[in-house]
């Protein structure tokens, strides 16, 4: 056995050519050197050797520049400036990379190698396994196919892709094809993933599936900056949790807080209490299980086969303490249901007993009937009307005629549903009613006025059936012949047709004619 050093002298070449009207001018040629055997136990040419080349055995080390490489065997091929190694092959440029392999192709000129086997490259926060990889020099770029792992050891991240490129300079991994991202608290799975260890920041880009204990999410284009603990999901985002599903365009996720902020074709779905909320703006606190919606907000809520839409400036909801939801809105509410339909400036729901509060100029329709108050609050039972309390300067219209209207006021009423009709009115305090009795025949007899402190009224098919008077009633009946031709209206009359929403469609036209817009 004999010690071998070989020194090659350095071939220089530098040109520059340019092409005055050519459409692309070429780039000029870098300095090469050559390949340095620096040592090897034997030196051989034998047949076995390929043409050209000479034989490396027994503690191979050789130099390119500021790069060495180490293995067991090689071929050196001093004319093509490249080089075949075997066994225990590595790799060492300053502190920027480390990679090993089985087996290796060097190229001088081009400054390419091309490592096989169990390959590894570690830059000592994360290490990279795979079975081929090219590593670009020039670029200080590898590049792996045929599948490959990533284990970052400080985030205790990871990662498996078909297909990946590290850029040992800036220490930036991108991979794409079959991506999964596991971490001790979430996993991603994507198509393409670009990732900065030393940053700890995480791009994605494709359809993406990010899943922990408490949440899923999924988006095609995002980032996340787990120093920051925030996120960025991007085109068709969704955040699932065990009780709240947000999508939107935009989600804006703040993983310290637990807030998610999303924007633009948003979509807030309770799945306990099966309502769906649209809007443009949303915020979601998952602490608290808060969040409210805004721009073009609606809500749809199933109600025992018939659906509840309501739209409003503002929509708020939060848990209560036996963990029902609590909604409220705030500003130019109008809702519409088939039975009834409703609009006031500000309102409340509460889901775990089915009570809706209007607040500030609150109106309803219920088949013929207009009812207007200072405030109502109205009970549900299975997703149908039951009952309403109305709160001072309590009125109620329904159409007799197409000019006559039936009237009940009153300092406070409660109306009794029946078969989604209103069946039944208690009036108290200052109870004054106006109705038209008529002839079996339907012939008009007049118009009856009366006037008593407390009454209840039975109604049927939307006409005033019975009476019942309490405290000394003032009652007056004026004949057909007699009563003005419009009629009898109280004091406070406002026939309020022209607001009532005929349809869920028309819910966002009259929510802007209430803002005045």
């Amino acid at each position: 056995m004999r010690s071998v050093r070989l020194s090659i002298t350095l071939v220089l070449s530098l040109s520059f050519f340019v092409g005055l009207g050519q459409e692309k001018a070429e780039k000029a040629k870098k300095k090469r050197a050559e390949i340095e055997l620096i040592h090897a136990d034997r030196f051989t040419v034998d047949k076995t050797t390929p043409k050209g080349a000479s034989k490396l055995k027994g503690d191979v080390q050789l130099r390119h520049q500021d790069a060495m490489m180490y293995c067991d065997s090689a071929f050196l091929y001093e004319k093509d400036n490249s080089l075949d190694a075997f066994g225990h092959v590595r790799i060492v440029e300053g502190d920027s990379l480390h990679l090993s392999g089985d087996s290796l192709f060097y190229d001088g000129n081009t400054r390419i190698a091309k490592i096989r086997g169990k390959v590894r490259i570690d830059n000592g926060a994360s290490l990279l396994t795979t079975y081929f990889l090219d590593y670009y020099r020039d670029t200080e770029m590898g590049h792996y196919y045929g599948g490959g792992e990533i284990d970052s050891k400080k985030e205790k991240i990871h990662l498996t892709s078909d297909i990946g490129y590290y850029y040992s300079k800036t220490k930036v991994f991108h991979y794409k094809r079959n991506v999964v991202m596991t971490h001790p608290d979430y996993t991603i799975v994507t198509d393409t993933m670009q990732y900065a260890p030393d940053l700890e920041k995480t791009w994605f880009f494709g359809p993406t599936t990010i899943t922990s204990e408490d949440r899923k999410i999924y988006c095609e284009f995002g980032w996340f900056d787990q120093l920051a603990d925030e996120a960025v999901f991007i085109d068709n985002a969704r955040i699932e949790t065990e009780s709240q599903i947000m999508m939107g365009d935009t989600i804006e996720y703040d993983e310290a807080k637990k807030i998610g902020i999303s924007k633009c074709n948003v979509v807030m779905i309770d799945t306990n209490e099966k309502f769906e909320v649209t809007g443009e703006y949303a915020r979601y606190e998952e602490k608290d299980s808060t969040s409210f919606v805004t721009i073009n907000m609606l809500l749809k809520q199933d109600m025992d086969g018939d659906t509840f839409f309501l739209t409003a400036d503002t929509l708020f909801t939060y848990p209560d303490t036996s963990g029902k939801r609590i909604l409220k809105t705030y500003h130019n509410t109008v809702f519409y249901k088939s039975d009834m339909q409703g609009a006031c400036d500000s309102l409340m729901y509460h889901t775990k007993d089915s009570v809706i509060y209007m607040f500030k100029d609150p109106i309803l329709w219920s088949d013929e009937n207009q009812l207007t108050a200072d405030s109502i609050h109205m009970t549900m039972k299975n997703g149908v009307l039951d009952k309403m309390f109305m709160h001072e300067n309590a009125f109620i219209i329904s159409k007799e005629d197409e000019v006559l209207f039936n009237q009940i006021k009153g300092r406070r009423m409660v109306g009794f549903f029946k078969d989604q009709e209103l069946h039944k009115v208690d009036v108290f305090g200052n109870g004054l009613t106006v109705y038209y009795p008529r002839e079996e025949d339907s012939t008009l007899i007049g118009v009856n006025k009366t006037e008593c402190m407390n009454m209840t009224i039975r109604i049927d098919s939307n006409q005033i059936e019975k009476i019942t008077f309490f405290e000394k009633p003032v009652a007056k009946l004026t004949p057909s012949d007699e009563m003005p031709s419009g009629g009898i209206t109280l004091e406070g009359f406002i026939y309020r047709v022209g607001e009532r929403p005929i349809s869920p469609h028309d819910l966002f036209e009259k929510r802007r004619k209430k803002s005045g817009q």
